[in-house]
């Protein structure tokens, strides 16, 4: 089976986003106490949703990953990936324009890996590009691993 240029970028982006959602998922659902200390310093949610929303979360980037990654439901899993997306840039601009100097709790919750900032907020604009990408192009390319 020969498969085109397009179908190729298709799939990967797919495959690559999805491990990116799984992968940001480990550190949070390992240690979710610690992602709910992450969620309260953003001040947005009241207290009493910050621990549901630490353990909510992680389990929906998981499963938003494996669904990419295997090729389930492809445009429901990257809308709602882009919509997570789209919801941590806002956050993160949120903090920054705030002045708070804080863990961005994105992939790892380690402090001094992932800090709010303007890295953060191009790796998610790109995320997100991939996200529109699969939402856009023509789904019957998608090839199932």
């Amino acid at each position: 089976m020969k498969f085109t240029k397009e179908q190729i970028l298709f799939n990967v982006i797919r495959v690559v986003l999805g491990f990116i959602f799984i992968y940001a998922s480990i550190d949070k659902l390992l240690n979710p106490a610690n992602f709910a200390q992450v969620i309260y310093h953003y001040k947005v949610l009241p207290v009493e949703l910050v621990n549901l929303a630490a353990i909510i979360m992680p389990w929906l980037e998981l499963i938003l990953g494996v669904f990419l990654i295997f090729g389930i439901w492809v445009e429901t899993a990257a809308g709602l990936a882009g919509v997570f997306t789209f919801f941590f840039i806002m956050l993160m601009g949120s903090a920054m324009a705030r002045g708070l100097n804080i863990e961005c709790g994105c992939f790892s919750l380690n402090p001094e890996a992932s800090m709010v900032g303007w890295r953060r907020i191009i790796e998610d604009l790109l995320m997100l590009g991939g996200c529109v990408y699969l939402l856009i192009y023509d789904r019957t390319v998608s090839v199932k691993i």
